[in-house]
């Protein structure tokens, strides 16, 4: 795909402008940089260290090893894995040999692991010793079973570490007799028997990478398809949009906090950061403390995160006094950011001797999470800055696409190359999503508002869904809804996100009983039982409360804004 010089590169140096997009696969990209910086660290998990030559050679073996198992080009692999070595080695290996990885949330219950690897109906699936209690329960519908691939944390930790690690982290695994389950040593074992060379990779731009899991416009969670063209112009983009004083990336470190099994983790986090040539600190949970003293004790020079993790960065001890001159990139998403911890972080910042300050974009995982982003060279604070290189973005009437005057409420499109193919096996909704224009341009109506000022800089207004997001994760009251009010003695719930400084917003599941004068701590113990076999930890309720008439609209239906600003205004 040709391009053509945009504001990006006028502002930018040239010699960084990239004439066409890449149209290969993700992990021949991944080889560019390799022949470049071979001796360059890619990736460190634990103080692990593993070069580009090395992270090469380990995605050749687990692909050799995948072939070996019987996976072939343009079957499913799905990875169910925090951010380890093992699984981002694991993506590109699937890359490698034209499969395709479908990636799921380790953290979500049993039965929606399942239905996920059913519905793209997975060959193998590659996941770790701790999961597999959950997993083992799992009985499968598909007529052949999916090789089950085991690996353990400890093997991608230093020699030092992994003694203290399995004495604290002791794992039973009871195999289901029922299930093809391989450990990942000997998984790797078949690869390295394997006497075949691995085909030649012949991977087009347009061949579905990843699914990746969305709720879209709607809530319902859908395998959103991304090509190896967005993976790889995402990376070309970002090459564009960062400072001047990154243009020499190479070598310097990056913070992985956001999952692989997140277009923002995936893409920008890993995919775009190895690209630059940079050494990625994988981080396999949510642990917003310690990734503090991580970035201040390893200086990392890029940080992609939720705004969370800049709330606990700011409450560090004796931030004021630290040198923060490391620090070159410092980009949020996923949440709005208040104005006050915007400012005391930029404060921080540059007392601490950085050039940089916080910086804001916005996206969707159907467009590969980033679509815009905050300019280096006219930043507006609040708002989330201009497109992408080659992405266009325009603010249509809601439910029209007639575009909305600058500076007027409307629906969020965007346009570019980093847009999904679609949902898998849901056509009716990727209509929905993906619509043509009168310009002939497929355009994502992400269902969210905002507007464009006359400068053509977006400003995000909130999501036209109730979705309710928790440290970065989303989450979707409607399935919560769906379970609680499967419960005996439920007449109807709401589930609301309240606001919380530390995680962004908290869950909180609103009830009403058939009878106030029912058993309600009986109840409440019901409830939090079956959410807690059929929802995902983060996404369980922190608190039940009992009321005894849910709000209504005129419409008769539950009044989800009514009910939200009540429950806010008591906490």
């Amino acid at each position: 795909m040709k391009r053509e010089r945009n504001i990006w590169s006028d502002n930018h140096s040239p010699e960084n402008f990239r004439p066409e997009y890449p149209e290969f696969s993700m992990v021949s990209l991944l080889k560019e940089t390799a022949e470049k910086y071979p001796d360059y660290y890619a990736l460190n998990f634990q103080n692990k260290k593993t070069t580009f030559a090395q992270m090469i050679k380990q995605i050749e073996l687990v692909a050799q090893s995948l072939l070996a198992s019987g996976v072939k080009k343009g079957d499913f692999v799905s990875v169910v894995a925090p951010n380890t070595p093992q699984a981002l080695v694991s993506v590109y290996a699937i890359n490698r040999i034209g499969a395709v990885a479908n990636m799921i949330h380790p953290l979500l219950s049993a039965n929606e692991i399942k239905r996920f690897i059913e519905h793209v109906d997975s060959k193998a699936i590659i996941t770790f010793d701790m999961f597999y209690s959950k997993l083992s329960k799992v009985t499968w519908e598909t007529t052949d079973k999916p090789v089950m691939i085991l690996a353990r944390i400890a093997d991608a930790l230093p020699f030092y570490l992994k003694p203290l690690y399995l004495a604290k982290n002791k794992v039973e695994i009871n195999p289901n007799p029922n299930h093809d389950v391989i450990y990942w040593n000997d998984f790797l074992k078949r690869g390295k028997q394997r006497k075949e060379p691995l085909p030649v990779d012949d991977g087009q731009g347009d061949d579905i990478a990843a699914i990746l899991y969305s709720g879209g416009t709607t809530g319902i969670p859908k395998g959103v398809m991304i090509h190896n063209r967005a993976f790889n112009c995402m990376a070309v983009q970002a090459e564009e949009i960062k400072r001047d004083n990154t243009k020499d990336a190479a070598g310097k470190k990056a913070l992985a906090l956001m999952p692989v099994f997140h277009g923002f983790g995936l893409a920008m986090c890993m995919h775009v950061m190895l690209y630059f040539g940079m050494q990625v600190f994988l981080v396999p949970k949510f642990d917003f403390i310690a990734c503090s003293k991580l970035i201040f004790k390893n200086k990392i020079n890029h940080v992609y995160a939720v705004p969370a993790l800049f709330e606990a960065l700011s409450r560090t001890e004796e931030i004021e006094k630290k040198d923060l001159s490391f620090l070159e990139m410092v980009a949020f998403s996923g949440d709005k950011c208040s104005d006050k911890l915007h400012n005391r972080m930029n404060r921080y910042l540059k007392n601490g001797g950085s050039s940089e300050q916080m910086t804001e974009a916005y996206g969707l995982t159907e467009c590969l999470s980033a679509a815009c982003i905050s300019p280096f060279f006219a930043h507006k604070q609040g708002s989330t800055g201009l497109p992408l290189p080659d992405n266009k973005i325009k603010i249509c009437k809601v439910g029209t696409h007639e575009e909305a005057p600058r500076g007027e409420d409307g629906e969020i499109c965007i346009t570019g190359p980093t847009l999904m193919k679609g949902y898998y096996k849901n056509e009716a909704e990727t209509k929905i999503a993906l619509q043509q224009h009168d310009d002939g341009k497929t355009w994502l109506h992400t269902g969210d508002l905002g507007y464009m000022d006359e400068d053509g800089y977006l400003w995000y207004r909130q999501r036209h869904c109730k979705m309710i997001i928790t440290s970065g994760y989303n989450i979707y009251p409607s399935q919560i809804e769906e379970v609680i009010n499967g419960c005996n003695g439920v007449t109807v719930s709401c589930v609301v996100g309240i606001e919380d400084r530390s995680v962004g917003q908290r869950v909180i599941a609103v009830v009403q009983p058939t009878s106030m004068d029912a058993d309600l701590e009986t109840l409440r113990k019901r409830i939090l039982e079956e959410c807690k076999k059929n929802v995902a930890e983060y996404a369980m309720p922190r608190e039940v409360i009992f009321k005894e008439a849910i709000p209504r609209t005129a419409m008769g239906k539950v009044n989800f804004k009514a009910l939200t600003a009540e429950m806010n205004k008591k906490d």
